[in-house]
């Protein structure tokens, strides 16, 4: 009994070391061609639990497998249950610092978006964390909304992001639609790959919500005036990849480690050609010829690959295709 005691006192001393001091400054990466920008997407992660943990694990196991990382995208609903209660409470050890470590993750910034499960009481002190540069540096989170470049080509962006706060009202979401226009329409060379980021779901083939007709109205003829390639979601626990005539590839990865929202088994088709109800990942791998797509189950184990070729010369129904035969892109 008393060395069973000591364990637990040492482990309990250990999980409160964790919770108590937060980790050191990150060190970002450096030598990472800038012709090429890798990124994990998973939302709905924060839990805190088990699940959580696991999804951390295998991300970092896909990063070491295939040959690097540049950051990591939380598609939002980034902490559950009690809200934050400032940049030095200790659930930012649990839900987010010592989660994602390692030798990749500890070292790429995550840009993150809100969820609605982060609002009304977390989702200040997640823009106060950003803002600050708290804890380890890497939670990065300027605005509500905000807009990114990412890698060169040629003195031309590899990548622009758009990250948008979708559980914001119609009036601000109208706001954020002129403002990822003007993004996208900004002076200079016009990036190779265009990505709008938010947490809600707009199309979406089953699971708990489905589609938001709100969303699609507001934000689809935007995007499709500024020739957006991919819009990326969580909201629904599960994993979708959705394609319509002449709309952006619509990608929901939303097992990052809440309970899993189950639909109906069914077969790959033309405008839903991948559907799974379990916890994972994805990876995006963006080159000036083309984006491979790959998602993963929480263990990092593959699941689907797609292929994009920068030169198809239509959107992403016609040119995302399922790919089983060609080698992942490393860094």
């Amino acid at each position: 009994m008393l060395v069973l005691a000591a364990l637990f006192a040492v482990v309990g001393g250990v999980v409160g070391f964790m919770v108590m001091v937060p980790p050191p400054p990150y060190t970002p990466l450096t030598g990472q061609p800038t012709s090429q920008v890798t990124l994990l997407a998973l939302g709905d992660q924060g839990t805190g639990n088990l699940q959580q943990w696991r999804v951390a694990r295998g991300m970092e196991r896909v990063a070491e497998r295939e040959g690097g990382l540049n950051m990591v995208l939380l598609l939002g609903d980034n902490f559950y249950g009690r809200g934050l209660t400032g940049i030095s409470d200790p659930t930012w050890q649990l839900k987010f610092e010592r989660v994602y470590h390692g030798s990749w993750l500890s070292r790429v910034p995550f840009y993150a978006v809100l969820g609605n499960h982060d609002y009304p009481e977390s989702a200040a002190v997640e823009l106060d964390y950003g803002r600050k540069g708290a804890g380890s540096g890497r939670w990065q989170m300027p605005d509500p909304f905000y807009a990114r470049d990412f890698g060169d080509v040629d003195g031309r962006p590899l990548l622009r992001v758009v990250f948008l706060d979708t559980s914001q009202d119609a009036a601000s979401r109208q706001r954020q639609a002129d403002f990822m226009q003007a993004a996208f329409a900004k002076s200079g060379p016009a990036p190779v790959w265009k990505m709008v980021v938010a947490h809600h779901a707009i199309r979406s083939g089953g699971g708990k919500h489905g589609e938001d007709p709100e969303l699609l109205a507001q934000l689809l003829p935007a995007m499709q005036r500024s020739g957006v390639d991919i819009y990326l979601s969580g909201h629904e626990h599960n994993q979708q990849v959705l394609v319509r005539p002449g709309e952006p590839a619509w990608l929901i990865s939303g097992g990052g480690g809440q309970s899993i929202d189950g639909f109906k088994p069914q077969a790959a088709t033309d405008d839903t050609p991948f559907a799974v109800a379990r916890p994972g990942f994805a990876r995006l791998a963006f080159t000036p010829e083309r984006l491979q797509l790959a998602y993963y189950d929480a263990d990092g184990s593959q699941e689907q690959r797609f292929l994009w070729a920068r030169a198809c010369p239509w959107m992403a129904q016609g040119c995302l295709h399922r790919d089983d035969a060609s080698q992942i892109a490393t860094n």
